[in-house]
């Protein structure tokens, strides 16, 4: 931008709910992708500096917002997405094809970056909250490399209160109030004793929180795709606003916007059009 480039696609980043952002696959690791992990011994793993812990289930844990508290049921999967064969049965052209449509909305991102009133966008970071019999359950072992403590998106302590307190990093702008997180797991594991979570409505909520250490790792949404980014045209030469050519500069891959092809097959193709156009504008 500041050589007059041009953004596109924001609107795709913003509109295709459930793709964009995604619920963590893993915690207590910044980098917390689902289908991905960095493990010792990769070429950018100094760079990840943890695996994170993969949750097989989330009974296993709570998630609380930066203030402490649960805001939505652990084990619901991130927004409900428009896919294929959600309506069934389909018949081509029809517009009786409405009525059949399933419409489960699912707004798990929304409650997850919803703000706390203090004026600010978004909510801070979002912890997932669990004991020693959580660990147990998971067979985790919450030490480095598996989790990040240096960076702050990991902490363990033998009580809730303590636990609390220690939740300091440069992306929790304010302190966790102890009393809210002690009284979020209490009512939580009144939920566990009743079977029944009368908040946001958990499927029978399973295992209490209540043997130390306690732990808190990260479990912030993370980003999927990044459909914005530079202004392209067809031989991969960047636009300025005007959409004028800017001369030498390229751009490919997901640092481009305005398409909706992701991974490998994005970066390579655009990677091999903008480095043949780079050629012939240097030969000619």
């Amino acid at each position: 931008m500041a050589v007059g480039a041009s953004l596109w696609g924001l609107y795709n980043q913003t509109g295709e709910f459930g793709i964009h952002l995604t619920k963590a696959g893993t915690i207590g690791c910044q980098y917390n992708y689902r289908g991905l992990r960095w493990l010792p011994g990769s070429p950018v793993f100094p760079r990840a500096r943890a695996s994170g812990l993969p949750v097989a289930d989330w009974q296993n844990v709570i998630l609380v917002n930066m203030l402490g508290r649960r805001f939505y049921d652990e084990t619901a999967e991130q927004f409900t997405a428009n896919n294929a064969g959600t309506i069934k049965p389909y018949v081509q052209g029809s517009y009786l094809n409405a009525k059949t449509i399933q419409y489960a909305p699912n707004n798990f991102i929304n409650a997850a970056l919803a703000g706390i009133s203090d004026g600010k966008n978004g909510g801070g970071p979002i912890w997932a909250i669990f004991d020693a019999d959580a660990v147990a359950r998971q067979r985790w072992n919450p030490t480095p490399p598996n989790v990040d403590v240096a960076a702050g998106f990991f902490f363990t302590a033998d009580s809730l209160r303590e636990l609390a307190a220690k939740i300091v990093m440069r992306y929790q702008r304010v302190p966790m109030p102890p009393e809210n997180l002690e009284a979020t797991v209490a009512r939580y594991n009144s939920f566990v004793e009743t079977g029944k979570d009368s908040d946001f409505g958990k499927p029978s909520p399973k295992y209490k929180i209540a043997k130390p250490p306690f732990y808190a790792g990260w479990a912030t949404p993370v980003v999927h795709d990044t459909r914005a980014g530079l202004r392209i045209n067809a031989k991969c030469q960047v636009q300025d606003l005007n959409g004028q050519v800017i001369a030498g500069l390229y751009c490919g891959g997901e640092s481009a916007g305005g398409f909706s092809q992701h991974g490998l097959a994005r970066a390579i193709c655009q990677g091999y059009i903008a480095a043949n156009s780079a050629v012939l504008e240097k030969a000619i």
